[in-house]
C-alpha cells in the first residue's frame, strides 16, 4: 500500500513538474527570460504562485532544466530519424525534415532554444553549446564523412561543416511563424545547403 501511494505522489510531481515547464515555455518565448515572471508561470500552469519554487530554486534553474529537458528530446528526435535511412544526402534531407517537424511540433520551447543561443547570456550560451556538442560530431560522424568517402561532398572539414548546418538549420527554424511555418520549405533548405557541400567548380 505504501509503495503505490509513494508511486501516486510521484507521477504527481512529475506531471505537475511537466506543466511548470510547459507554462514556462510558453512565457520564456513570449517575454524573453528577463522579461518572464516566476508567478505568472505558476498561475499559468495552474497552481499557486509559489508552487514553482518547490520544483526549481530560481528562475535560472528553471531554464536550465527547460533548455535541458527540451534539448535531449530534440537531440534524441534528429538523431532517430536520421538512423532510419542510411545514404548521406538522405541523410542530409532527413536532418532538415525532422529539425524542422519536431521545431514546428514544438514552438515554444525551440523559440526558447534559438532566442537563448543569439541572445546575451553567455551562461546559457555555453551550456547550451556543451549540450549539443554531439549533434555536431553525429553531424560530421555520420553524415559528413560518409558523404566525402562516397565522393557525394567536397573534401571539407567534417566539425566546421557540421557548424555550417546546424547554422543554417537554424536559422532558418527561428524563422516558424505561430502555426509552424517556414519561410522555405526543409527541402529548399536541403538544396541550399547541399550546395555548399558539393564542389561546384567543374
Amino acid at each position: 500500500m505504501a509503495r503505490h501511494k509513494e508511486d501516486e505522489r510521484t507521477q504527481v510531481i512529475s506531471k505537475t513538474r511537466q506543466k511548470l515547464l510547459t507554462a514556462a515555455a510558453d512565457e520564456f518565448a513570449r517575454e524573453g527570460y528577463i522579461g518572464a515572471n516566476i508567478n505568472r508561470i505558476s498561475q499559468s500552469a495552474g497552481y499557486a504562485k509559489g508552487t514553482i519554487y518547490n520544483y526549481f530554486p530560481s528562475k535560472r534553474s528553471l531554464m536550465e532544466a527547460l533548455i535541458d529537458e527540451f534539448s535531449k528530446k530534440h537531440l534524441d528526435y534528429i538523431v532517430e530519424q536520421v538512423g532510419q535511412v542510411e545514404e548521406p544526402l538522405a541523410r542530409l534531407e532527413r536532418f532538415f525534415e525532422a529539425g524542422f517537424a519536431f521545431v514546428a511540433q514544438n514552438l515554444s520551447p525551440g523559440r526558447v532554444i534559438i532566442n537563448t543561443l543569439y541572445g546575451p547570456d553567455a551562461e546559457f550560451k555555453a551550456h547550451l553549446g556543451r549540450i549539443y556538442t554531439p549533434m555536431f560530431h553525429f553531424i560530421s560522424q555520420e553524415i559528413i564523412l560518409p558523404g566525402i568517402r562516397q565522393g557525394v561532398f567536397r573534401q571539407i572539414e567534417p566539425f566546421p561543416t557540421a557548424g555550417f548546418l546546424m547554422t543554417i538549420y537554424l536559422g532558418f527554424a527561428s524563422t516558424a511563424d505561430d502555426s509552424g511555418s517556414l519561410t522555405m520549405s526543409f527541402k529548399q533548405v536541403f538544396d541550399y545547403a547541399l550546395n555548399g557541400l558539393r564542389d561546384t567548380s567543374s
